[in-house]
């Protein structure tokens, strides 16, 4: 288990990429499934239960698969694509693994009337900090320069979450702060 989750470190600090992951569909199935044990608890924390939480994760995940699909398709790479999802998924529930307590900390503040400046700076930093490991999963699995695999990763995220923010009924996730 530790060679697993070692795998998605270096990844995330770009000392290995997806092709260094294997093509298994197993790890893909393993991964998927943390990365929506993870997924969930920071959906919870953001915007308690509510007819949403199942959809803004299958929306999430189609739109990932979605589009790794038709980026390694179009590029030729298809057969790049197990490992590259595996990769984004592992290090996405990785990242969020690390928010949730930072979450549970702004939601804490939050709820007493305090401004939750830090651990909203962390999470903000968090975020930056996946948006560079997707960038350089892209530009690997694509076999392009590390900035066009940013670019490309700038791209999802504001597509990602307009999506998201359009799932959401009025006043779900307008939490001041």
């Amino acid at each position: 288990m530790l060679a697993y989750v070692q795998a998605f470190i270096n990844i995330a600090l770009r000392r290995s990429g997806p092709e260094d992951l294997p093509d298994s569909a197993f790890m893909l199935w393993l991964t998927l499934a943390i990365y929506i044990a993870t997924q969930v608890p920071l959906a919870l924390i953001a915007y308690g239960l509510n007819e949403v939480l199942a959809s803004t994760v299958i929306v999430s995940l189609a739109l990932l698969f979605g589009l790794l699909w038709v980026l390694l398709n179009v590029t030729g790479y298809r057969a790049r694509y197990k490992c590259t999802v595996t990769a984004m998924l592992g290090t996405s529930a990785l990242l969020s693994a690390l928010s949730i307590p930072f979450s549970l900390w702004r939601q804490a503040l939050l709820n007493t009337g305090s401004v939750p400046a830090m651990p909203s700076t962390i999470i903000f930093l968090i975020m930056i900090w996946s948006i560079a490991i997707d960038g350089h999963i892209l530009s690997r699995a694509l076999s392009r320069p590390y900035g066009v695999g940013l670019l490309i990763a700038i791209g999802y995220f504001f597509l990602h979450t307009t999506i998201l923010f359009e799932l959401m009924p009025d006043g779900i996730g307008n939490q001041p702060g």
